[in-house]
């Protein structure tokens, strides 16, 4: 028996998916690797478990994960023939229960790989133990493994993690359209150079005990991203469990409708000499029948690997309001005018942690209805989460504390070894290219707009109401 969300039927719309989520991560300012980064991530998921749901039969969670930089000592253990620390990508791979549709997801992955000039190291069998979790979360429990991917020759500084990308998204598409029974179970948490993601249809409490790896000492990171999932009137499923490929979500996106119209009314026009004929490999950019979270990662994704940093992308999907309360420099503005004619804000209430291996980090929308605090100690260490209490420190070990403020950034540069404050990362990126001339020199205001005739449309009051919900005005809109 297989348990899938079903498809939109009365008063359900698979459209509607949303998240209530408790999020959090910890790491070492300074990018210091350590198993104690894992437990202390494990110890804040764990402090969260009231922050995701659970099935009646209090087994079946609505999806727990953690997301790390690539333990490559560890996996260089297990698999001896890897290469050196960033010269391969790897990933978990949730493989169909059936072998017949395990082994065509296999092979059309291995197939797309070699077209990208790529070559399959290893596969290996992630091992699991669940028989701890609930028998609904069994019945859908997709089979466990993990790929390793290397170049078959030199290849230039991102390129190898941009031809991940089009691997990923390309064998999405492919067992997407198929006719396999259960294609359903394919899904690729990640495949990166920079990190990995552990995560399933599980509690809080579960994710330590399922996957053993978690549990190894000899699995190291300086990040570790966590998610403990709420999906409110929703269905669960394993790949809507988080952290996504870059982030963790706690909240709502509003305008998640329109934004994933804007996105796929651009795809039309996108082109990247980063990616060329690979370009039409990434459509839709967006995967269909996912959650809000998981379309927002979508879209950042695209961001982020077509050259942008991690936090320039952020700015244009979650853009800070400024008015007399909250004034800002006016480059900054520019830059965010200029990024509004092709970026639709995605509002929420909603809370982001993020990370893509070198920064993690975490935002509020520009809403800023969503609570998450953090602290740095005296030792180099940064915790941050949805609520207070998720780590236990003594209080002369604590350097400082702080919470999330309405679109602005929480960045922490483990390769600079220190916390970049929201004015300098902003200020760097506004300064990026000239924003402010763009705009200026491409603006176009109605009122310079010469009129060549007069206007008028003659219409009667049946006709005119007409055109009004033909353009979506409401009588809110007159009143």
């Amino acid at each position: 028996m297989t348990i899938w969300r079903p498809q939109s039927q009365g008063l359900y719309d698979s459209a509607n998916e949303h998240d209530a989520c408790g999020i959090g991560f910890v790491a070492h300012i300074k990018g210091e690797k350590s198993h104690d980064i894992i437990l202390r991530g494990l110890e804040i998921l764990e402090r969260m478990m009231h922050r995701g749901a659970e099935s009646a039969d209090n087994k079946t969670g609505d999806g727990a994960g953690v997301l790390m930089q690539i333990p490559h000592d560890f996996y260089k253990d297990e698999i001896p023939t890897l290469p050196a620390a960033g010269e391969y990508g790897t990933g978990l791979v949730f493989m169909p229960q059936r072998a017949e549709d395990a082994e065509v997801c296999a092979q059309s992955l291995e197939n797309i790989i070699r077209q990208q000039g790529l070559r399959v190291v290893a596969w290996r069998q992630v091992p699991v133990d669940n028989s701890g979790i609930g028998e609904i979360a069994k019945a859908s429990e997709p089979v466990m493994c993990q790929i390793f991917v290397a170049p078959q020759g030199p290849l230039q500084p991102g390129e190898l993690d941009r031809k991940l990308y089009v691997v990923r998204k390309a064998v999405e598409q492919t067992i997407r359209t198929s006719d396999l029974p259960q294609k359903h179970l394919f899904y690729l948490p990640s495949l990166s150079t920079k990190t990995i993601v552990y995560k399933g249809m599980l509690t809080s409490l579960q994710l330590r005990g399922y996957f053993k790896d978690l549990e190894d000492e000899r699995l190291t990171t300086a990040i570790a991203l966590v998610h403990s999932r709420f999906s409110t009137n929703t269905f669960p499923s394993w790949d809507l469990a988080q952290p996504f490929r870059l982030l963790g979500h706690n909240g709502e996106i509003n305008t998640i409708k329109g934004n994933r119209l804007w996105i796929e009314t651009c795809q039309s026009m996108m082109s990247s000499d980063l990616f060329g004929d690979d370009m039409q490999k990434l459509f839709p950019i967006i995967e269909p029948g996912k959650s809000d979270s998981a379309s927002f990662d979508n879209a950042l994704e695209l961001l982020v690997a077509t050259g942008r940093s991690l936090p320039h992308a952020l700015m244009m999907m979650i853009p800070e309001s400024f008015n007399k309360h909250n004034p800002i420099p006016d480059d900054l503005k520019y830059f965010y005018e200029y990024h509004s004619a092709f970026m639709e804000p995605w509002d929420g209430p909603a809370s982001m942690v993020f990370c893509d291996g070198r920064y993690v980090g975490g935002t509020l929308d520009r809403n800023g209805l969503r609570p998450s605090r953090y602290l740095v100690t005296k030792d180099g260490l940064i915790v941050m989460a949805s609520e207070v209490g998720v780590q236990s420190f003594p209080p002369e070990q604590i350097a400082y504390k702080g919470r999330l403020m309405p679109g602005k950034l929480l960045l922490v540069d483990t390769t600079e070894g220190r916390i970049i404050p929201d004015s300098e990362i902003k200020e760097r990126i506004s300064h990026q290219q000239p924003y402010r001339k763009w705009v200026e020199d491409n603006r176009v205001r109605l009122a310079d707009i010469p009129l060549t005739r007069p206007v008028s449309i003659a219409m009667n009051e049946t006709q005119l109401h007409e055109m009004h919900l033909l353009f979506g005005y409401t009588r809110e809109d007159f009143d």
